[in-house]
């Protein structure tokens, strides 16, 4: 039986309704994944009344995730990064700026965070900040609005851009006037790298939720398993667990990477029972660290 530490959240679907969300708080505890898979022995890592979410592991002992601020901080709905340090259970606000800031994300030269960030106008814009939150560099200003990236390499990314419907898009930060490739439709929140692979996975909505992948290389997609009915986040861990939730249960599968660099999913989903209080039901979001031993989830309050 595998053991795995947990950190469980709630959840955004989109940028633009994040002020409609309710409020959450990080708890962390153990999963088990085996005969019976399960999480327990959560503890309390935040106490904030407001609105957390996003979670991301940069590394095995820094949790970056996405905070509504309140009271005397609050400017209307104002969203800033934070970390959460393990080692120290100490929270930090990173960014702390006049603007909102979203989908924190390590970039692969190691020397900050891409972000989302709102601009006064209300532009979803792609930038770079330092990791004491000073805004680098505005990465790609042809395309708007911007929801979620991935990283394929220190040039080139993935993004979630909203629109009618929203798309999945290759750009390039060397290109930034250009626009981007479309790669597939109607898709979903969440993009992950399979295991420093070729392979990036995605959902995308047609008559049911599917799981997808996409290969940078030969450019291939494929579609690896159905989602849970009304599940459409999901996080992957180092050796190939993929989790995600319907909105009341947690689950997961597998996905495997063989010799010859195919990728495929056993496509069955198997329960993971989540003994908690608040965290029982209601699960959204998930983030896994890169050692695999950390996961983040998203419960309300």
């Amino acid at each position: 039986m595998k053991s795995i530490v947990l950190i469980l959240l709630t959840g955004l679907c989109l940028i633009s309704t994040a002020n409609a969300q309710q409020g959450s708080d990080i708890y962390m505890g153990e999963l088990r994944i085996g005969e019976e898979a399960n999480v327990s022995n959560l503890q309390a890592v935040t106490n904030n009344p407001a609105y957390t979410n996003q979670p991301y592991f940069f590394n095995a002992s820094s949790l970056y995730f996405t905070q509504e601020l309140k009271g005397e901080e609050a400017q209307n709905g104002q969203m800033d990064i934070f970390v959460y340090d393990l080692p120290s259970k100490s929270v930090r606000n990173v960014s702390q700026s006049s603007e909102s800031e979203y989908s924190p994300t390590p970039t692969p030269d190691g020397n900050g965070l891409s972000v989302i960030r709102v601009n006064a106008e209300g532009k979803q814009e792609l930038w770079q900040l330092g990791f004491s939150g000073e805004p680098l560099q505005h990465y790609v200003p042809a395309i708007e609005p911007v929801g979620y990236q991935v990283w394929m390499n220190e040039k080139e990314l993935l993004l979630f851009v909203l629109g009618e419907p929203h798309t999945l898009q290759k750009v390039s930060i060397d290109k930034p006037n250009n626009k981007g490739a479309v790669i597939d439709d109607n898709i979903g929140a969440s993009l992950y790298r399979v295991n420093n692979s070729d392979w990036f996975l995605y959902s995308r909505a047609a008559d049911k939720t599917e799981l997808k992948a996409y290969h940078q290389k030969t450019r291939v997609k494929k579609v690896l398993a159905e989602l849970p009915k009304g599940s459409q986040y999901f996080s992957v861990s180092a050796n190939g667990n993929v989790v995600t939730s319907d909105g009341n249960s947690l689950y997961y599968t597998e996905v495997k990477l063989a010799n010859d660099g195919d990728l495929s999913s056993e496509g069955g989903w198997s329960k993971v029972t989540v003994e908690h209080a608040k965290c029982g039901s209601g699960v959204s979001r998930t983030a896994i660290s890169p050692d695999g031993k950390t996961v983040a989830l998203v419960c309300p309050h």
